[in-house]
């Protein structure tokens, strides 16, 4: 999808900072790349000024890699760089979009009532943080039982808090189906989701992307939902390969 020498912009998900990419940083082992710190933003607003800030930073075109939640936002971001290319009769700064465990539509009626609990959780004060089953959950079968990885999920979590997932859980509850307006980007579209994904699911992702000739889906075995910190190094050798000509 990029080379190692091209620039590399990531964005993370829900309660996760840097800590979701340093297992694929390490296997990439990329000379040039930036993070989108959505940990610090208060409102898509906030969000997509420091897309737009680490995106400014380079020269070059640059690719865009995000995970869940922060695949919607790459893919926003993408798509208000596509719009200012145009208005400002400029070169079009991304040169690809890879979404990782995330499907880049609207939410359904199941996560957008669990989004409400955990709203009224918090503002309730009753909010304790996430339990280990969730963390388990989120990872394929044959990693549940890996104490050290689920202990790092629910600690990333935790130290960014119940502010943190507040901000995000509004900041992107209203969604849209991006995928149409993604179809006319003149760049390839890369979707990445584990094989036990529950949360942005292999058939999901691959029915809804079906017909658009920028997009194709490759599904990594071994991982669920939390695939950058399960299975890094396949990712990465997944990322570094022209999967798209």
């Amino acid at each position: 999808m990029f080379s190692r020498s091209e620039p590399v912009i990531f964005f993370p998900g829900t309660l996760c900072d840097e800590r979701i990419f340093m297992p694929l940083w390490q296997s990439l082992k990329l000379d040039s790349k930036a993070f989108v710190p959505l940990q610090w933003a208060q409102d898509l607003e906030q969000m997509m000024a420091l897309s737009n800030d680490r995106i400014a930073y380079f020269d070059q075109a640059v690719h865009l890699l995000g995970y869940s939640m922060g695949g919607y936002v790459a893919a926003l971001a993408a798509l208000d760089a596509f719009k200012q290319s145009k208005t400002q009769k400029a070169g079009f700064k991304i040169a690809s979009l890879t979404l990782l465990n995330s499907s880049a539509q609207a939410l359904g009626d199941e996560e957008l009532a669990q989004r409400k609990l955990v709203t009224k959780l918090i503002k309730d004060k009753r909010y304790k943080g996430m339990p280990n089953s969730k963390a388990e959950a989120m990872l394929h079968e044959q990693n549940r039982a890996d104490k050290a990885l689920v202990d790092s999920i629910v600690t990333m979590s935790n130290d960014l808090g119940a502010s943190t997932l507040l901000a995000q859980t509004s900041a992107t509850a209203n969604r849209k189906n991006l995928l149409p307006e993604l179809a006319k980007l003149p760049i390839p579209i890369q979707f990445i989701v584990g094989e036990q994904d529950t949360i942005a699911p292999p058939t999901q992702v691959e029915t809804a992307s079906k017909g658009y000739a920028n997009m194709r889906v490759s599904v990594l075995n071994g991982a669920g939902h939390m695939m950058p910190l399960e299975q890094s190094e396949a990712l990465a050798e997944l990322l570094i390969n022209p999967i798209l000509a």
